[in-house]
């Protein structure tokens, strides 16, 4: 029977989720065909329940013959005002294509048009994600296409593409080893340390310089610890050395001694003993 009690609403969804769907000749029973409460609720004037019944799409989303009817709706929700239905939107077909991709075979045509077109960088993320995972090739395309505005993004968007470029070099190969990008991550690594005031940003940077230091050993000495480069090194700033946080310093030093060698080792004593001299 219609309610207007929004918690029994909750709680029928909760119900959905976990009954019995289908009989013992693993069909889908009578009542739950019957039951167009799904699809109604998709079209309810509050953006909330609008919402949650897409959220609640996701649970059942192995479900074909109960996801079938409320698809056209679903994606009709990708044009809704309110950003709230949008990311719910996304999600649930994301969830719908992973499990039936021939339900909605234009998902990912679908995706890259919204994200494209959309102007809120908060709900830009969801279809991002499903590029992504679904479409890598669009993924790319779309990060080509924003890459000048990606500084002034919402946080979890960049996350997002961060991600993404690292799943991108994980599953191909002729993108895994690139020197000259290992050594442009280590300049940021090293610009960031210098510039960021937190100290517990410093030693999580710090600790990513350290691991690609060791991943690709003598990738980055000639950039690092050759005489004409010392100053750019991240311990030849008093900054660090003079930091408060003995963590800070510690790993500071650490990184600098795994990168002695026999080339540069009279370099690294006397930076040190100026600095012991300083202190």
């Amino acid at each position: 029977m219609p309610s207007r009690n929004k918690e029994l609403k909750k709680l029928l969804h909760f119900y959905w989720e976990v009954c019995l769907k289908y009989d013992e000749n693993e069909e889908l029973k009578q009542e739950m065909i019957l039951v167009n409460t799904i699809r109604n609720d998709l079209q309810h004037p509050n953006e909330y329940i609008y919402g949650a019944s897409l959220r609640f799409l996701q649970k059942i989303a192995k479900d074909a013959e109960l996801l079938e009817p409320p698809i056209a709706t679903c994606r009709s929700c990708l044009e809704h005002r309110h950003s709230y239905v949008h990311k719910n939107a996304v999600f649930a077909l994301y969830s719908i294509h992973h499990e039936f991709e021939h339900l909605i075979p234009d998902t990912t045509e679908l995706m890259y048009t919204f994200l494209i077109a959309e102007s809120d960088s908060t709900c830009k993320r969801n279809p991002f994600v499903f590029l992504a995972h679904c479409s890598m090739t669009k993924a790319v395309e779309c990060i080509l296409s924003i890459y000048d505005t990606i500084p002034a993004l919402d946080e979890g968007l960049q996350m997002s593409i961060i991600e993404a470029i690292r799943l991108d070099c994980k599953n191909d190969s002729g993108h895994r080893v690139n020197l000259a990008s290992i050594k442009s991550a280590a300049s940021c690594f090293i610009t960031l340390v210098i510039k960021e005031s937190d100290n517990n940003v410093k030693l999580i940077v710090l600790d990513r310089l350290y691991t690609l230091r060791s991943k690709y050993e003598h990738v980055l000495d000639d950039l690092i610890m050759t005489r004409r480069k010392l100053s750019s090194f991240p311990c030849s700033q008093t900054k660090l050395f003079s930091s408060a946080d003995v963590g800070v310093r510690r790993k500071a030093i650490s990184i600098a001694l795994s990168m002695t060698s026999s080339r540069n080792m009279e370099e690294v004593a006397l930076f040190l003993k100026k600095q012991l001299q300083k202190t």
